[in-house]
């Protein structure tokens, strides 16, 4: 065989290797979209679910989804059968509310450890069915007249519970902005991402990011993360990158979601001032914002809690709602009347007022 033809043959091979990689990568050829899609037009969704929301329900789709979430879909541990089934329950609503298939990708990736992170002392309620060493992303696309992007973000998975506070209340909102954005013109691209395995460690977030090209940074302007929106006495807010001194920089985008609250009355609240171990307006970095953070995109996190005493207790009565068995749509209404529409309703208010604005840039 002569050099010239061995050359173009091992151009050949090295194409083929490298189609090889990304087959087996986070994409996965389409197979895993191809399955999971298939499986989505299958499913028959409740009656109760509405995926036409009306101009002023606002909370309302998310608090459907949430009750459907409560009795179809507990034990969400990553990597399991479980979180896999509220993959497909994801992207049916997506595709029953006006998605095309073309709008959709489904992003896999390996996971080390799928242990359910529950507090110490409580055993799971529920353990997700066989797991897996794999999950998923699901990206939803809904382009602008920019190719700027606004990431929307919310994990799916779950600890060994109902997993309605942490993090189908995310999801919910999420959800149901998807669909009134559906149709509704934005200067901006939006990016709706669900991600799987949070709880082992951010494995979702981390290998989107990781997976963004230089252009595709680039053009990320905003990420706007939604976990934990149920049970916590507080709406807050955080943004903000932390610096080595200890000072705060990139608090543009949280504080003019704040201005917006104001504005239109919302009882959301930025963290409390002066707490030495999460600078303000920031808060933890344990949710999907922080891979985003960690390459200097700015972020908006929407979270319940209570930080009033300096720590993050989430509610004065009952400590810790997530990672508990406490994290039950059920317990939660009945402990805290009219607590869970109201959050619900305020922050898929508020999402939908920052995905308005087009000039996130300034």
């Amino acid at each position: 065989m002569r050099k010239k033809e061995i050359d173009f043959m091992k151009k050949i091979l090295s194409c083929f290797l490298v189609c090889a990689f990304l087959c087996t990568g986070l994409y996965g050829c389409g197979s895993k979209k191809t399955e999971l899609i298939e499986e989505a037009k299958d499913l028959t969704l409740s009656q109760e679910i509405s995926i036409t929301p009306e101009q002023n329900d606002y909370g309302i789709p998310a608090y459907n989804f949430l009750k459907h979430i409560q009795s179809n879909y507990p034990g969400r541990v990553a990597g399991t059968e479980k979180e896999t089934e509220m993959a497909v329950f994801i992207l049916s609503v997506l595709l029953n509310g006006g998605y095309a298939e073309s709008d959709i990708a489904i992003e896999s990736f390996e996971i080390d450890d799928s242990t359910p992170m529950m507090d110490e002392a409580i055993q799971n309620v529920f353990d997700g069915g066989e797991k897996s060493n794999s999950s998923q992303n699901i990206l939803i696309t809904k382009k602008g007249e920019s190719e700027k992007t606004i990431i929307v973000g919310a994990h799916y998975d779950s600890a060994g519970t109902h997993g309605v506070d942490d993090n189908g209340s995310g999801v919910s909102v999420a959800l149901e902005n998807a669909l009134r954005m559906v149709n509704t013109p934005t200067y901006y691209t939006i990016q709706y991402v669900f991600f799987g395995s949070e709880e082992p460690g951010m494995y979702g977030s981390r290998a989107y990011v990781e997976s963004l090209s230089e252009k595709e940074r680039e053009n990320i302007i905003l990420m706007i993360n939604i976990d934990t929106v149920l049970a916590g006495d507080y709406l807050y807010l955080y943004g903000g990158k932390v610096n080595d001194n200890g000072t705060v920089d990139n608090t543009e985008a949280v504080f003019k979601a704040y201005e917006i609250v104001k504005e239109i009355g919302l009882n959301i609240q930025l963290p409390p001032d002066g707490n030495n171990d999460y600078p303000y307006p920031t808060g933890q970095k344990r949710s999907d914002h922080a891979p985003f953070n960690d390459i200097g995109i700015p972020y908006i996190y929407f979270e319940a809690n209570n930080w009033e005493n300096g720590s993050p207790v989430e509610t004065e009565k009952n400590g810790l709602i997530m990672h508990t068995d406490m994290d039950d749509l059920d317990f939660i209404e009945n402990e805290y009347s009219g607590r869970v529409q109201n959050t619900l309703s305020s922050y898929s208010t508020l999402l939908y007022s920052l995905l308005q604005e087009n000039n996130w840039e300034q």
